[in-house]
Protein backbone atom coordinates (compact mmCIF):
# COMPACT_ATOMS: atom_id res chain seq x y z
CA UNK A 1 0.00 0.00 0.00
CA UNK A 2 1.30 3.46 -0.63
CA UNK A 3 2.86 5.82 2.07
CA UNK A 4 0.94 9.25 3.26
CA UNK A 5 3.45 11.18 1.15
CA UNK A 6 1.80 9.27 -1.58
CA UNK A 7 -2.36 10.39 -0.62
CA UNK A 8 -3.58 12.90 -3.19
CA UNK A 9 -5.07 16.31 -1.92
CA UNK A 10 -8.52 16.19 -0.28
CA UNK A 11 -10.42 19.16 -0.59
CA UNK A 12 -13.33 19.33 1.37
CA UNK A 13 -16.27 21.34 2.74
CA UNK A 14 -16.54 23.20 6.00
CA UNK A 15 -18.58 20.61 7.69
CA UNK A 16 -15.99 18.06 6.92
CA UNK A 17 -12.96 20.28 8.66
CA UNK A 18 -15.25 21.08 11.48
CA UNK A 19 -17.05 18.58 12.42
CA UNK A 20 -16.87 15.25 14.24
CA UNK A 21 -15.67 12.20 12.96
CA UNK A 22 -18.51 10.54 11.13
CA UNK A 23 -19.75 6.96 11.83
CA UNK A 24 -19.33 6.30 8.34
CA UNK A 25 -18.28 7.53 5.13
CA UNK A 26 -19.43 7.05 1.65
CA UNK A 27 -16.37 6.38 -0.74
CA UNK A 28 -16.78 6.78 -4.43
CA UNK A 29 -13.84 5.97 -7.06
CA UNK A 30 -14.07 7.52 -10.55
CA UNK A 31 -11.57 7.30 -13.61
CA UNK A 32 -14.26 8.70 -16.18
CA UNK A 33 -17.52 8.85 -14.85
CA UNK A 34 -19.32 12.04 -14.04
CA UNK A 35 -20.04 11.48 -10.23
CA UNK A 36 -22.90 14.56 -9.83
CA UNK A 37 -25.98 12.37 -10.08
CA UNK A 38 -24.70 10.08 -7.49
CA UNK A 39 -23.19 12.29 -5.25
CA UNK A 40 -26.50 14.59 -5.58
CA UNK A 41 -28.59 11.45 -4.66
CA UNK A 42 -26.50 10.65 -1.35
CA UNK A 43 -26.31 14.11 -0.23
CA UNK A 44 -30.15 14.59 -0.59
CA UNK A 45 -30.04 11.10 1.88
CA UNK A 46 -27.63 12.91 4.07
CA UNK A 47 -29.27 15.92 4.26
CA UNK A 48 -32.86 13.81 5.33
CA UNK A 49 -30.94 12.03 8.03
CA UNK A 50 -31.80 12.92 11.91
CA UNK A 51 -28.01 13.52 12.01
CA UNK A 52 -26.49 14.37 8.89
CA UNK A 53 -23.15 14.62 10.64
CA UNK A 54 -22.90 10.83 11.00
CA UNK A 55 -22.18 10.39 7.18
CA UNK A 56 -19.44 11.76 4.91
CA UNK A 57 -18.98 11.72 1.12
CA UNK A 58 -15.57 11.30 -0.06
CA UNK A 59 -15.25 10.88 -4.09
CA UNK A 60 -11.23 9.97 -5.91
CA UNK A 61 -10.95 11.06 -9.15
CA UNK A 62 -8.71 8.88 -10.67
CA UNK A 63 -5.71 10.57 -12.66
CA UNK A 64 -7.97 11.77 -15.46
CA UNK A 65 -7.39 15.20 -16.10
CA UNK A 66 -10.06 15.41 -18.76
CA UNK A 67 -13.25 14.57 -15.87
CA UNK A 68 -13.93 18.33 -15.32
CA UNK A 69 -16.64 19.69 -13.09
CA UNK A 70 -16.73 17.30 -10.30
CA UNK A 71 -16.09 20.29 -7.63
CA UNK A 72 -19.55 21.06 -7.83
CA UNK A 73 -20.02 18.00 -5.16
CA UNK A 74 -18.43 20.40 -3.26
CA UNK A 75 -20.25 23.09 -3.26
CA UNK A 76 -23.67 20.96 -3.27
CA UNK A 77 -22.51 20.02 -0.25
CA UNK A 78 -21.15 23.49 1.16
CA UNK A 79 -24.60 24.74 0.36
CA UNK A 80 -26.45 21.99 2.91
CA UNK A 81 -23.44 21.72 5.50
CA UNK A 82 -22.62 18.70 4.63
CA UNK A 83 -19.34 16.73 4.89
CA UNK A 84 -17.85 15.89 1.87
CA UNK A 85 -14.15 16.09 0.09
CA UNK A 86 -13.01 15.23 -3.29
CA UNK A 87 -9.55 13.85 -4.03
CA UNK A 88 -8.20 14.36 -7.39
CA UNK A 89 -4.90 12.02 -7.55
CA UNK A 90 -2.37 13.29 -9.92
CA UNK A 91 -1.52 9.89 -11.16
CA UNK A 92 -3.57 6.93 -12.01
CA UNK A 93 -4.11 4.63 -9.16
CA UNK A 94 -6.44 1.76 -10.41
CA UNK A 95 -9.31 0.10 -8.98
CA UNK A 96 -7.60 -1.54 -5.59
CA UNK A 97 -5.26 1.41 -4.92
CA UNK A 98 -7.85 3.70 -5.28
CA UNK A 99 -10.37 2.11 -3.07
CA UNK A 100 -7.21 1.45 -0.44
CA UNK A 101 -6.86 5.29 -0.69
CA UNK A 102 -9.68 6.55 -0.36
CA UNK A 103 -10.28 3.92 3.04
CA UNK A 104 -7.23 6.49 4.34
CA UNK A 105 -8.66 9.03 3.40
CA UNK A 106 -12.00 8.90 5.16
CA UNK A 107 -12.83 9.31 8.82
CA UNK A 108 -15.73 7.22 9.50
CA UNK A 109 -15.62 4.14 11.53
CA UNK A 110 -17.31 2.19 8.73
CA UNK A 111 -16.80 2.54 5.32
CA UNK A 112 -19.32 1.97 2.13
CA UNK A 113 -17.77 1.76 -1.33
CA UNK A 114 -19.65 2.70 -4.44
CA UNK A 115 -19.26 2.10 -8.15
CA UNK A 116 -19.37 5.67 -9.52
CA UNK A 117 -21.85 4.10 -12.54
CA UNK A 118 -24.36 3.35 -9.69
CA UNK A 119 -27.81 4.90 -8.17
CA UNK A 120 -29.33 4.17 -5.17
CA UNK A 121 -32.82 2.09 -6.30
CA UNK A 122 -34.85 3.98 -3.29
CA UNK A 123 -35.25 6.84 -1.52
CA UNK A 124 -33.39 6.23 2.64
CA UNK A 125 -30.50 4.48 0.69
CA UNK A 126 -27.64 6.17 3.32
CA UNK A 127 -30.73 5.90 6.33
CA UNK A 128 -30.11 1.89 5.73
CA UNK A 129 -26.74 2.10 5.42
CA UNK A 130 -26.27 4.02 8.00
CA UNK A 131 -28.44 1.13 9.93
CA UNK A 132 -26.28 -1.48 8.51
CA UNK A 133 -22.81 0.11 10.23
CA UNK A 134 -24.24 -1.46 13.52
CA UNK A 135 -21.28 -3.59 13.15
CA UNK A 136 -18.19 -2.89 11.78
CA UNK A 137 -16.87 -6.16 12.17
CA UNK A 138 -18.97 -7.23 9.45
CA UNK A 139 -18.73 -6.82 5.65
CA UNK A 140 -22.33 -5.97 4.43
CA UNK A 141 -23.36 -6.27 1.02
CA UNK A 142 -26.16 -4.00 -0.21
CA UNK A 143 -26.63 -5.58 -4.03
CA UNK A 144 -27.04 -4.30 -7.31
CA UNK A 145 -29.75 -4.28 -10.01
CA UNK A 146 -30.94 -2.90 -13.06
CA UNK A 147 -33.90 -1.49 -11.70
CA UNK A 148 -33.15 2.08 -13.23
CA UNK A 149 -31.53 0.95 -16.31
CA UNK A 150 -33.54 1.77 -19.58
CA UNK A 151 -33.27 -1.33 -21.61
CA UNK A 152 -29.93 -2.18 -23.21
CA UNK A 153 -29.33 -1.34 -27.10
CA UNK A 154 -28.55 -4.50 -29.15
CA UNK A 155 -25.24 -4.78 -29.42
CA UNK A 156 -24.81 -4.63 -25.03
CA UNK A 157 -26.87 -7.64 -24.29
CA UNK A 158 -24.05 -10.20 -23.20
CA UNK A 159 -22.80 -8.62 -19.68
CA UNK A 160 -26.74 -7.29 -19.73
CA UNK A 161 -27.91 -10.75 -19.82
CA UNK A 162 -24.91 -11.97 -17.35
CA UNK A 163 -25.93 -9.48 -14.56
CA UNK A 164 -29.56 -10.43 -14.56
CA UNK A 165 -28.72 -14.37 -13.76
CA UNK A 166 -25.59 -13.33 -11.86
CA UNK A 167 -25.62 -10.36 -9.98
CA UNK A 168 -29.49 -8.64 -10.32
CA UNK A 169 -30.41 -10.89 -7.27
CA UNK A 170 -32.00 -10.72 -4.08
CA UNK A 171 -30.30 -10.66 -0.54
CA UNK A 172 -31.59 -13.89 0.77
CA UNK A 173 -30.52 -15.78 -2.88
CA UNK A 174 -27.17 -13.96 -2.10
CA UNK A 175 -26.92 -15.06 1.09
CA UNK A 176 -27.00 -18.77 0.20
CA UNK A 177 -23.20 -18.18 -0.95
CA UNK A 178 -21.96 -14.75 0.77
CA UNK A 179 -17.76 -14.86 -0.30
CA UNK A 180 -19.17 -16.39 -3.67
CA UNK A 181 -21.70 -13.08 -4.33
CA UNK A 182 -19.80 -10.56 -3.43
CA UNK A 183 -19.27 -7.59 -5.24
CA UNK A 184 -17.36 -4.39 -4.93
CA UNK A 185 -20.18 -2.02 -6.20
CA UNK A 186 -22.04 -1.78 -2.91
CA UNK A 187 -20.89 -2.86 0.44
CA UNK A 188 -19.01 -1.63 3.50
CA UNK A 189 -17.25 -2.77 6.28
CA UNK A 190 -15.34 -1.22 9.71
CA UNK A 191 -12.73 1.24 8.34
CA UNK A 192 -9.94 -0.32 10.75
CA UNK A 193 -10.80 -3.72 9.77
CA UNK A 194 -10.50 -2.98 5.83
CA UNK A 195 -7.28 -1.20 6.30
CA UNK A 196 -5.75 -4.62 8.44
CA UNK A 197 -7.06 -6.41 5.07
CA UNK A 198 -7.34 -3.89 2.00
CA UNK A 199 -7.27 -5.01 -1.69
CA UNK A 200 -4.16 -6.69 -3.04
CA UNK A 201 -2.85 -3.60 -5.18
CA UNK A 202 -1.02 -5.57 -7.49
CA UNK A 203 -4.33 -6.82 -9.26
CA UNK A 204 -4.09 -4.41 -12.20
CA UNK A 205 -6.88 -3.54 -14.70
CA UNK A 206 -9.84 -5.05 -14.57
CA UNK A 207 -11.16 -8.19 -12.72
CA UNK A 208 -10.77 -10.41 -10.07
CA UNK A 209 -9.42 -8.48 -7.25
CA UNK A 210 -12.64 -7.96 -5.60
CA UNK A 211 -13.08 -12.14 -5.58
CA UNK A 212 -9.36 -12.39 -4.17
CA UNK A 213 -10.58 -9.73 -1.09
CA UNK A 214 -13.81 -11.31 -0.17
CA UNK A 215 -11.77 -15.01 0.06
CA UNK A 216 -9.48 -12.99 2.39
CA UNK A 217 -11.74 -10.74 4.20
CA UNK A 218 -13.92 -14.24 4.67
CA UNK A 219 -11.41 -15.71 7.02
CA UNK A 220 -11.57 -12.76 9.24
CA UNK A 221 -14.91 -11.48 9.60
CA UNK A 222 -18.23 -12.74 8.62
CA UNK A 223 -20.28 -11.26 5.48
CA UNK A 224 -23.94 -10.60 4.78
CA UNK A 225 -26.27 -9.37 2.04
CA UNK A 226 -28.86 -7.15 2.36
CA UNK A 227 -31.66 -4.81 0.09
CA UNK A 228 -30.17 -1.86 -0.06
CA UNK A 229 -29.01 -1.94 -3.87
CA UNK A 230 -27.91 0.18 -6.50
CA UNK A 231 -28.71 -0.11 -10.44
CA UNK A 232 -25.91 -0.24 -12.35
CA UNK A 233 -26.27 2.59 -14.60
CA UNK A 234 -24.19 1.78 -17.72
CA UNK A 235 -24.20 -0.21 -20.57
CA UNK A 236 -20.75 -2.25 -21.57
CA UNK A 237 -20.73 -3.19 -25.16
CA UNK A 238 -20.50 -6.52 -25.93
CA UNK A 239 -17.22 -6.89 -27.58
CA UNK A 240 -16.13 -4.36 -24.71
CA UNK A 241 -17.08 -6.64 -22.62
CA UNK A 242 -15.58 -9.52 -24.46
CA UNK A 243 -12.16 -7.48 -24.39
CA UNK A 244 -12.44 -7.04 -20.34
CA UNK A 245 -12.84 -10.57 -20.09
CA UNK A 246 -9.89 -11.37 -22.80
CA UNK A 247 -7.19 -8.93 -20.54
CA UNK A 248 -8.39 -10.06 -17.18
CA UNK A 249 -6.52 -13.02 -17.71
CA UNK A 250 -3.27 -12.36 -15.99
CA UNK A 251 -5.49 -11.36 -13.10
CA UNK A 252 -7.65 -14.75 -12.84
CA UNK A 253 -4.18 -16.21 -13.00
CA UNK A 254 -2.80 -14.46 -9.90
CA UNK A 255 -6.07 -15.63 -8.04
CA UNK A 256 -5.84 -19.44 -8.55
CA UNK A 257 -1.94 -18.82 -7.42
CA UNK A 258 -3.18 -17.16 -4.52
CA UNK A 259 -6.35 -19.47 -3.85
CA UNK A 260 -6.31 -22.88 -6.07
CA UNK A 261 -8.67 -24.43 -3.79
CA UNK A 262 -11.18 -21.70 -3.94
CA UNK A 263 -11.25 -21.23 -7.97
CA UNK A 264 -11.00 -24.97 -8.21
CA UNK A 265 -14.78 -24.48 -6.67
CA UNK A 266 -15.82 -21.77 -9.63
CA UNK A 267 -18.41 -22.92 -11.75
CA UNK A 268 -15.94 -22.15 -15.08
CA UNK A 269 -13.05 -23.97 -13.82
CA UNK A 270 -14.04 -27.57 -14.80
CA UNK A 271 -14.42 -26.16 -18.29
CA UNK A 272 -10.83 -24.20 -18.26
CA UNK A 273 -9.41 -27.62 -17.00
CA UNK A 274 -10.88 -29.43 -20.12
CA UNK A 275 -10.28 -26.71 -22.32
CA UNK A 276 -6.58 -25.67 -21.42
CA UNK A 277 -4.95 -28.31 -23.85
CA UNK A 278 -6.32 -26.51 -26.71
CA UNK A 279 -6.18 -23.15 -25.01
CA UNK A 280 -3.60 -21.89 -27.26
CA UNK A 281 -5.61 -22.44 -30.69
CA UNK A 282 -6.35 -18.62 -32.40
CA UNK A 283 -8.79 -20.23 -34.81
CA UNK A 284 -11.77 -21.54 -32.02
CA UNK A 285 -11.30 -18.33 -29.78
CA UNK A 286 -12.23 -16.35 -33.34
CA UNK A 287 -15.36 -18.49 -33.83
CA UNK A 288 -16.61 -18.04 -30.77
CA UNK A 289 -15.99 -14.68 -30.58
CA UNK A 290 -17.80 -14.31 -34.47
CA UNK A 291 -20.50 -16.36 -32.79
CA UNK A 292 -21.03 -14.87 -29.29
CA UNK A 293 -21.17 -11.13 -31.21
CA UNK A 294 -23.68 -12.23 -33.52
CA UNK A 295 -27.09 -10.71 -32.70
CA UNK A 296 -29.30 -13.15 -34.70
CA UNK A 297 -29.22 -15.66 -31.93
CA UNK A 298 -30.70 -15.20 -28.34
CA UNK A 299 -28.78 -13.25 -25.91
CA UNK A 300 -28.73 -16.83 -23.78
CA UNK A 301 -27.07 -18.53 -26.20
CA UNK A 302 -24.62 -15.95 -27.18
CA UNK A 303 -23.77 -15.76 -23.37
CA UNK A 304 -23.07 -19.41 -23.35
CA UNK A 305 -20.99 -18.81 -26.10
CA UNK A 306 -18.73 -16.03 -24.24
CA UNK A 307 -18.88 -18.24 -21.11
CA UNK A 308 -17.54 -20.87 -23.29
CA UNK A 309 -14.77 -18.83 -25.22
CA UNK A 310 -13.56 -17.40 -21.86
CA UNK A 311 -12.91 -20.78 -20.58
CA UNK A 312 -10.40 -21.13 -23.65
CA UNK A 313 -9.46 -18.18 -22.94
CA UNK A 314 -8.34 -18.81 -19.13
CA UNK A 315 -7.38 -22.01 -19.83
CA UNK A 316 -3.43 -20.92 -20.25
CA UNK A 317 -3.40 -20.39 -16.13
CA UNK A 318 -2.97 -23.69 -15.92
CA UNK A 319 0.02 -23.68 -17.96
CA UNK A 320 2.31 -22.04 -15.06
Amino acid sequence: MSTEADLPPLYTTPAFRSGPAPRLSILVPTYDRDIRPLATELLDDMAALPDPAAVELLVLIDGNPNLTGQEAVLNLATARDLAAGLAPSPRNLGRAEARNTLARLARGEVVLFLDADGLPDAPGFVARALAAAADPQAVVCGGRTGQRLDPPPRDSLLFHTHSQKREWIPAAERNRDPEGNFLSANFQVGRELFLATPFDESFRGWGWEDTEWALRIGRVAPMRHIDNSVTHMEYHSDAGWLGRLDRSVENYRRLYRLHPEAVRRHRIFPLIKALAPVSGWALPKWLLLKLALWTALPPALRLQLAKLRQALTYGTILKG
